[in-house]
């Protein structure tokens, strides 16, 4: 950032956890608090201090109209024989552990980041370099799909889970090497690119305490015969899967985890919907199409309740959208930076790619985050020339931070409770005290919400 010093801030955190009386939350939302927000946070000291330490390790400056995490391909390829159903092939989701370009199998690097500049797509490290440049062109004609993972049949006939991008004009097909940096030409027969799974495939389910094939059999003459079930259990899965639990009807009742050796391990959490692809690092997500929470597979209990979007844990830290912007919880929950970006991506040896005034950067959370007592406040990004006149420490949840001093002001992000920034600036305006935190970011308090120390 141009002529800013950025900060971390480190605070202590009381033992003790405060529940908002009712009439306190309206009051606090009046003032611009966000609705839909996550348990309180623990209640912090009213003071704090910290040496000026960067949280960028590559400052908000590229250019990107997006970026985001590798897409992944959900499934594991099972090859089976049944009686009902003859070969078939399944596609089983499991648990997906590491970083998305190493799922499935695939054997791919996992220091990878999908961008994409005017519809031309390309990959980059998480530091910030390019692998493989941007262009791809994801919308023209002869690219139907982009840069997407596929199964791909080598000479042998032997399928597996690729990534590249078809070129139906020329009939062919690019797979990316390992490592991303290059490709290596193949016929686009050999890239299905779509698959598609119908919903009368032959599908892995649990069936009266059996894990089993389920789906339409046929008569010889292909006329569909009836509904079938046959126990089975897959060789050569690496992790647990996630499988429908159905009745005799053939009706889903419910999501089970189950083990790699066919063993009924949990069901999933029912309260909203499980969503596909989202079991990460032992933990899912589930939505209702409103709200998000993040789920701990091994007990069932959320860990994130109500954000309005989830991402999945990596290195510890989730990203959790609310009241638009987006920041980041850790593995208990707690909040560790304001809301204030427009986009943020999972992390990567404690670096993510978020989106912050309209350019992408990479914000450093290992070496920020290195005990609960610390957080990253990427409000704390002072002119170098301005002296602050104190701190403040927020007291309440979901307290809104503004481009101005007073309620009419557009919104620039949300505070985390504990949060403590330097204060260049105050002003009353009714039942209201404002404090400037930065050049153009303001926060209220009625006189409890938050607390002013000035400098001694």
């Amino acid at each position: 950032m141009k002529n800013k010093q950025c900060a971390m801030i480190e605070s202590a955190m009381g033992d003790n956890r405060m529940k908002k009386l009712f009439i306190g939350i309206l009051a606090v939302c009046m003032a611009g608090c966000s609705s839909a927000a996550p348990a309180a946070s623990e209640q912090p000291t009213a003071s704090a201090s910290a040496a000026p330490t960067s949280i960028w390790s590559h400052e908000p400056d590229m250019d990107f109209d997006k970026a985001s995490d590798l897409t992944p391909f959900n499934y594991e390829i099972v090859s089976a024989s049944s009686a009902a159903f003859g070969e078939v092939t399944l596609y089983a989701e499991t648990e997906k552990t590491g970083y998305p370009g190493e799922w499935g199998n695939t054997g791919y690097a996992g220091d990878v980041m999908m961008v994409e500049e005017k519809n031309n797509q390309g990959i980059y490290a998480h530091d910030g370099s390019e692998i493989y440049a941007v262009s791809v062109n994801k919308v023209s004609t002869p690219y139907i799909a982009g840069i997407i993972p596929g199964i791909y049949k080598d000479s042998s006939g032997k399928a597996k889970v690729a990534y590249g991008f078809a070129n139906t004009a020329t009939g062919k097909a690019q797979i990316f090497a390992p490592d991303f940096k290059s490709v290596s030409e193949v016929s686009i027969d050999q890239f299905n690119y779509d698959a598609e799974i119908k919903d009368t495939d032959p599908y892995l389910a649990y069936k009266n305490g059996q894990l089993g094939i389920a789906g339409m059999t046929h008569s010889a003459s292909g006329a569909m015969s009836g509904w079938t079930f046959e126990a089975y259990v897959p060789t050569g899965l690496s992790a647990d899967m996630i499988v429908p639990v159905i009745d005799d009807s053939f009706a889903v009742t419910a999501q089970a985890i189950i083990s790699a050796d066919g063993t009924y391990v949990t069901e999933l959490n029912t309260a909203m919907s499980y969503r596909k692809g989202s079991y990460v690092n032992h933990y899912y997500v589930v939505s209702d199409g409103t709200y998000a929470s993040i789920v701990d597979a091994a007990s069932g209990q959320n860990v994130a309740t109500q954000y309005q979007d989830a991402k999945y844990f990596e290195d510890g830290y989730a990203p959790v959208k609310k009241s638009g912007k987006w920041g980041y919880i850790d593995q208990t929950g707690k909040e560790v930076t304001d809301f204030i970006f427009e986009d943020a991506c999972t992390v990567f040896n404690g670096y993510a790619w978020v989106l912050y005034q309209g350019k992408y950067g990479i914000i450093n959370l290992s070496d920020t985050l290195k005990d609960t007592e610390k957080q990253i406040n990427a409000y704390w990004c002072a002119p170098s020339d301005e002296d602050a006149i104190g701190t403040l420490t927020v007291k309440a949840s979901d307290l809104t931070i503004r481009k101005g001093a007073g309620t009419d002001s557009d919104q620039a992000g949300i505070s985390m409770e504990g949060a403590v920034y330097p204060v260049f600036e105050k002003k009353t305006s009714g039942d209201y005290t404002w404090y400037r935190i930065n050049a153009e970011e303001w926060i209220a308090s009625e006189g409890t919400w938050a607390v002013f120390e000035g400098t001694k």
